[in-house]
């Protein structure tokens, strides 16, 4: 049976731990995290094999060593994430003729078009799993289904290393028995508001015996809520587009309102993207600060450097400035980006000869031996001030 519309959706299996595993076999199977140091350090990635401990991203690293006094704690590489990104990204281009990476390890592609040649989505979804497993030696979760929504719940509730199609037809089917959390649309505080009613699986969203309830609650959302949760979903997959600008973003394994999480997220982009910076003769002289709620609600703080920069140091406070802006109590956030754009070429005389050559010098030795060596002064990788 042809598909009038597919969608494939991938997501690495704990891309931050298994790149660690990439990088070192020996930590295979063994209890791997990473993230920063205690006292203040949160854990950014945690590997299957710890998650049984009851650790997860956001949770402050010294929680997490009580849990599990044998985890193996590793500070982010940055660097390696990106050159496995980039390795990924070669392969969805080759496979895809439209494809959306979301983020630094989750992607979408519109597969309508190659049913011709690939008539069992499950074959493949195999196919991708095996090509991607193959360039960067990570596994991931596929799952193919007719729209994004019900793409990535089944991936989600499919993981690691999973694999799994829903027909057309069948949405609302699946989608019934999964958590309401699953739902985009449901975050925490109407996870509470829905709790006193008894209702727990998507499925008893539909059931009308709610519907005056449930419009108390969701207002004019409801209708949008429950074509969700049918499993109707138009959106389409946006192709990534070449522009004037260097980014990153990550999608978190749990929602987090941790600002102090937040903000080292954020700094770790900056040290990257800054030292790209440099390293291609450019300045930027703008930012833009990205957060994405537990309701898939996207907002950006833009903000213009007093001059073109690629110097950490003297770009944090604008960013930090454009976090504070956005972050809002109680809210919890599911991802965290950062741009820089307006790009030019380094201005003459940005830096003075001294602190040129000690930059020069600080970014061979990242390039050589990673991020974790050395690092600017003005922009620690512990400080929460």
């Amino acid at each position: 049976m042809r598909w009038s519309r597919q969608i494939l959706f991938g997501d690495v299996d704990a891309m931050f731990a298994s790149a660690a595993v990439v990088k070192d076999p020996s930590l295979a199977g063994k209890p791997v995290a990473v993230g920063g140091p205690p006292p203040r350090g949160i854990i950014a990635a945690a590997s299957y094999a710890v998650r049984p401990f009851g650790i997860h991203s956001a949770m402050p690293t010294a929680k997490a060593l009580q849990l599990c006094p044998n985890l193996i704690l590793l500070p982010p590489d940055r660097p390696l994430y990106r050159q496995l990104h980039d390795a990924m990204r070669a392969v969805t281009d080759q496979l895809f003729p439209l494809t959306e990476w979301s983020s630094i390890d989750e992607f979408y592609a519109d597969t309508t078009q190659l049913q011709t040649r690939h008539p069992d989505p499950r074959s493949l979804g195999q196919l991708v799993k095996d090509a991607l497993c193959e360039a960067t030696g990570l596994r991931c979760t596929i799952a193919v289904a007719t729209g994004k929504t019900v793409a990535k719940i089944a991936a989600d509730s499919h993981k690691p290393d999973g694999l799994v199609t829903v027909p057309p037809g069948t949405e609302e089917k699946f989608l019934a028995p999964q958590p309401l959390r699953a739902l985009p649309g449901i975050g925490p505080k109407t996870a509470a508001r829905l709790e006193p009613l008894g209702l727990k699986t998507i499925g008893e969203l539909l059931d009308q015996r709610w519907d005056q309830p449930l419009r108390h609650i969701f207002g004019t959302r409801l209708h949008w809520v429950r074509e969700l949760a049918r499993g109707i979903d138009h959106e389409p997959v946006v192709a990534d587009r070449e522009s004037k600008s260097l980014s990153h973003e990550i999608t978190f394994e749990h929602d987090t309102h941790n600002r102090p999480f937040l903000e080292r997220t954020l700094r770790g982009f900056l040290r990257d993207l800054a030292r790209d910076l440099r390293q291609e003769g450019l300045a930027a002289g703008s930012c833009t600060v990205k957060l994405k709620n537990a309701r898939f609600a996207i907002t950006t703080k833009q903000h213009r450097f007093p001059h073109s920069l690629n110097y950490d140091p003297d770009m944090w406070p604008t960013i930090q400035h454009a976090l504070q802006e956005l972050i809002r109590p109680d809210t919890e956030y599911r991802l965290a980006g950062l741009a820089l754009s307006s790009l030019t070429p380094t201005p003459p005389g940005l830096f003075d000869q001294r602190r040129t050559k000690a930059i020069e010098t600080m970014d061979a030795l990242i390039t050589k031996h990673g991020s974790s060596v050395i690092g600017l002064g003005g922009v620690s990788h512990d400080d929460t001030e």
